[in-house]
């Protein structure tokens, strides 16, 4: 029996999540993510809009993290600190899902709000939980996150649903023409 790719692809974020998480080590984040990545390549890539994707969501993602962090929002072992690079290492790995486990979202939004909002949050409540982040605030800083989150998913759904459809249709093209394209 063949699995199917989006069981793969949330087990296989799930467990580097933890890995990321449970480690708090940027050496171990970085090698976790590279094998993250070249299995997702390997099973599941989508080429180079999803490449494109990935990198756009990385960068947004380490950029929200560090806002969070300057905000106040997150500390480290009780000191401000910016965001450490393990964190930051999960947006990759997260990227990954968008155009995979999470496209029931692309045209369910307020589902995807609800859910960006308790997933987001929960997930953060996790990491908070399992290593030396903390939220400055245990009220205010898991509900700023949900908010954050109810907006954020949505669209980077709907972005990856975008260049889904951009792929999909230059699939029907002409090699010559889809190299143009790209």
């Amino acid at each position: 029996m063949k699995v199917p790719v989006n069981i793969i692809n949330v087990v296989l974020f799930n467990i580097s999540w933890f890995a990321i998480v449970l480690s708090q080590s940027s050496l171990i984040a970085l090698v976790v993510v590279g094998i993250h990545l070249l299995l997702h390549w390997y099973v599941m890539g989508k080429g180079r809009d999803e490449v494109r994707l990935i990198m756009g969501v990385t960068v947004c993602g380490v950029i929200v993290d560090q806002l969070l962090f300057k905000a106040g929002v997150f500390n480290l072992a009780g000191q401000p600190a910016l965001a450490p690079l393990w964190l930051s290492s999960l947006w990759p790995v997260f990227a990954s899902t968008l155009m995979h486990s999470f496209v029931v979202f692309q045209n369910r939004i307020p589902l995807a709000v609800v859910c960006g909002a308790l997933g987001g949050a929960l997930s953060y409540i996790g990491g908070v939980r399992l290593s030396a982040v903390d939220f400055a605030s245990p009220l205010w800083g898991p509900l700023l996150v949900g908010i954050l989150w109810a907006f954020m998913f949505p669209l980077l759904v709907q972005v990856a649903a975008r260049l889904q459809n951009r792929r999909d249709a230059l699939q029907s093209w002409s090699p010559q023409v889809r190299r143009a394209c790209d």
